[in-house]
């Protein structure tokens, strides 16, 4: 039998994917982890694996961290766990539930419209900057993102194809939505589903396509043991979870309730300017193929099942829920991109040339591959001075054989969390006089870290015992690694410069 090749557009897409696959490899391998929101959740991942305690998330030794629910600290320390502690293993699970909710989209739109369609909602996706940014970074939302698409597509299944498989994985993806992000996960999902019914009239569909009493006691039994168990370990993280922060973040803008930052206080609205950055370069796009086709949209809009209304409902109920919040950050938008990338395919489809061999599609993506490509080549070129990462800084450290009885200080008012991710919990900070002292206190052979205007700041009695052993500049700082005089070596002290 004659084998039928891909034609042209799409053996030119499967080409895009499998560079942006890469280049995106080569990112998580050469862009250190930065702080805070990505070395936080690494070092979160990090204390879960070394404690070996897989209940509590820790923000510190003995604090726990009741902000986040596990799943993609369990899915981090896993990857450590079997490939060491480095920011490959630490990413690799975001990447790998990257590339699953990729095929759940191509799977859903190839059911629905067929091959072209799904390759380009495989393309218009994976390109899209923040999915390829948050493909591989160390952070809660791509395990959001891959549980709600999980319940979204299992949805359509469930009442197209009438099975009663996909109608169990909807309440699974539930389940570890609640594992994921919490309640917020059975909101995303169930508004766009929640109108869709209404404006369709499938109430009874919804109730005889979708085992409701079965299905909540899985969506119960995946979930809530580590609810329990959570607030059973740590007395109080329900309270603080759910009305903190799913009810106090999202309606006051100037929550204070925060234990571990702050929020994150926006504009009411600007998710919008914010999933039009996200969607990247499919935006403008977007745009250009409205002008063009604009005068066919109500010959192409027609929705005899529902299609277009649920995919359109899967993008815009995410914003419309965020334009409520006064607290949101860029990667809010994450849940809405596949419905968005299907939706557009599934336009791009009709108004395309049945058979036609060529598109634009692979090389407007290849745009999020020159992105990639761009901030690689930047990274290389003087990364150190724009990230702000610890990990110069610890290799520092490190090439002096510090003992293991020795103390890493960092001279500062705020914590680094890949100074602790990249020392393997060692880094410790503090601008209290006395704390400094007592971490000192015998222990020879001890390093401190300090920006170089915090060095006046520095008691005498301890500046006097230690000398410098390198010099980094990070961001718009000077930072210096200090080390016990007693023991530097004389190639080690002023001279030796590092930028």
């Amino acid at each position: 039998m004659k084998r039928t090749s891909l034609p042209r557009w799409q053996q030119g897409a499967v080409v895009v994917l499998l560079l942006l696959l890469l280049l995106r490899l080569v990112g998580m391998w050469a862009i250190p982890l930065t702080d805070t929101t990505e070395a936080r959740y690494g070092e979160i991942a990090r204390k879960m694996l070394e404690t070996g305690n897989w209940v509590t998330l820790w923000h510190d030794y003995g604090i726990p961290f009741w902000a986040k629910p596990p799943l993609s600290s369990w899915l981090s320390a896993a990857g450590m766990g079997l490939f060491g502690v480095n920011e490959i293993a630490a990413r690799l699970p975001s990447l790998l539930l990257a590339v699953a909710t990729l095929g759940l989209s191509a799977h859903l739109m190839r059911k629905r419209s067929g091959g072209d369609a799904a390759m380009a909602a495989a393309l218009i996706l994976a390109s899209g900057l923040l999915f390829l940014g948050a493909a591989g970074t160390v952070m809660t939302d791509p395990a959001l993102l891959f549980c709600v698409t999980l319940s979204q597509a299992a949805f359509w299944h469930a009442l197209t194809r009438g099975s009663r498989g996909w109608g169990y994985v909807f309440f699974v993806g539930l389940g570890l939505g609640l594992l994921a992000k919490g309640p917020l996960a059975i909101v995303l999902v169930g508004m766009p589903i929640f109108f869709w019914v209404l404006l369709r009239m499938q109430w009874l569909a919804l109730w005889r396509k979708l085992p409701w009493i079965s299905g909540t006691l899985l969506m119960f039994a995946v979930a809530a043991p580590w609810y329990a168990l959570a607030e059973l370990r740590t007395p109080g993280f329900l309270d603080y979870f759910i009305m903190g922060e799913h009810v106090s973040r999202f309606l006051d803008a100037g929550w204070k309730g925060d234990k571990y930052g702050f929020a994150h206080a926006t504009p009411r609205g600007m998710i919008w300017l914010y999933a039009l950055a996200a969607i990247f370069p499919w935006s403008l796009a977007m745009l250009a193929w409205l002008l063009r086709h604009g005068a066919k949209l109500p010959r192409l809009c027609r929705d005899d099942d529902g299609w277009l209304l649920y995919l359109a409902l899967w993008t815009l109920m995410t914003l419309l829920f965020f334009t409520l919040s006064g607290n949101i950050i860029f990667p809010y938008s994450l849940p809405m991109l596949p419905g968005c990338a299907l939706l557009f395919a599934e336009l791009w489809r009709r108004a395309r040339a049945d058979g036609a061999e060529r598109s634009a599609l692979p090389w407007i993506a290849a745009v999020g591959g020159l992105l990639m490509l761009a901030l690689l080549a930047f990274n290389h070129y003087d990364g150190n001075r724009y990230l702000r990462t610890q990990k110069q800084v610890i290799a520092a450290w490190q090439a002096q054989n510090p003992s293991k009885d020795s103390a890493l200080v960092y001279w500062a008012g705020r914590r680094e969390f890949s100074a602790e991710f990249y020392s393997h919990g060692r880094a410790r900070a503090t601008q209290d006089p006395q704390q400094l002292r007592a971490w000192l206190a015998g222990k020879p052979g001890s390093f401190i870290v300090s920006d170089e205007n915090e060095l006046a700041r520095l008691p005498a009695d301890v500046r006097a015992r230690f000398a410098p052993l390198g010099r980094f500049q990070i961001m718009n700082d000077t930072v210096l690694l200090l080390g016990d005089a007693a023991r530097a070596q004389p190639a080690q002290r002023e001279d030796a410069q590092h930028d």
